[in-house]
């Protein structure tokens, strides 16, 4: 089994946000990059990702995590093995018929979309407007997670699809135990982080709504972005 630690951490708002605190986390990192592997988990797509971490100069990853956690690329570019073909048939376009007349759904540009997510635009949307996009997807008989965040932005990925159970399979693959798994993040779209027995850390800028759904499953920081990511990787190295 190998005994390095699973550094997952969202990007936008966690990691990024606060360039002197992403400095502080890229030369502690440096110093024991043999003992953890990073991922990097993300609603963006893995091309937009990757331009973004260029522009800040953060630390390379050992995988990434893409698109609400419909994709899955290693270090070098490949994707993860099998986890593309358990989604074989699931089409996006047809959430987008299902969903179509919908007023307070705004489909987002072309390039927000894939094959594996349909994406929205979708402010203050209520309990009642998420049980319609379900009841929706249930009459076409669409295997499917809804992922609603920072009450304006909604996807639609498959079941069995999302940023935890994707972080899961990296850890399985790489024969890493979920408690050397550390995860961070500040969104909604993080919240399935937080329900495969990580730990989890939940940095001090984070939503509401993040607090919301972990409940007191995690550690809150008091520190924001990537000072939070510190703070909660020496919160579970004492622990």
């Amino acid at each position: 089994m190998d005994s390095r630690r699973v550094i997952v951490t969202d990007v936008d708002g966690t990691l990024t946000g606060d360039d002197d605190a992403l400095g502080a986390f890229a030369d502690w990192l440096a110093s024991c990059r043999d003992r953890h592997l990073l991922v990097y988990a993300s609603g963006r797509s893995r091309s937009s990702l990757v331009g973004m971490l260029e522009a800040t100069g953060a630390p390379e990853a050992d995988a990434m995590i893409s698109s609400v956690g419909t994709e899955i690329h290693l270090g070098d570019g490949r994707p993860l093995p099998g986890w593309g073909e358990r989604f074989n048939g699931w089409d996006a376009g047809r959430v987008h018929r299902a969903l179509a007349g919908l007023p307070w759904l705004e489909r987002q540009a072309a390039a927000a979309q894939t094959d594996l997510k349909a994406s929205y635009d979708a402010g203050e949307l209520r309990p009642a407007d998420l049980e319609v996009v379900r009841a929706r997807l249930t009459a076409a008989a669409i295997d499917a997670t809804i992922v609603y965040s920072a009450n304006r932005h909604l996807d639609v990925i498959p079941g069995g699809a999302g940023k935890g159970i994707a972080a899961r399979e990296l850890a399985r693959a790489w024969a890493i135990p979920p408690d050397r798994v550390l995860v961070f993040g500040d969104s909604g779209n993080d919240a399935g982080l937080y329900r495969e027995g990580f730990l989890g850390t939940i940095v001090g800028n984070a939503l509401p709504e993040l607090r919301r759904a972990v409940g007191s499953a995690a550690y809150r920081s008091p520190f924001a972005y990537a000072g939070g990511i510190l703070d909660g990787i020496r919160h579970w190295s004492t622990s």
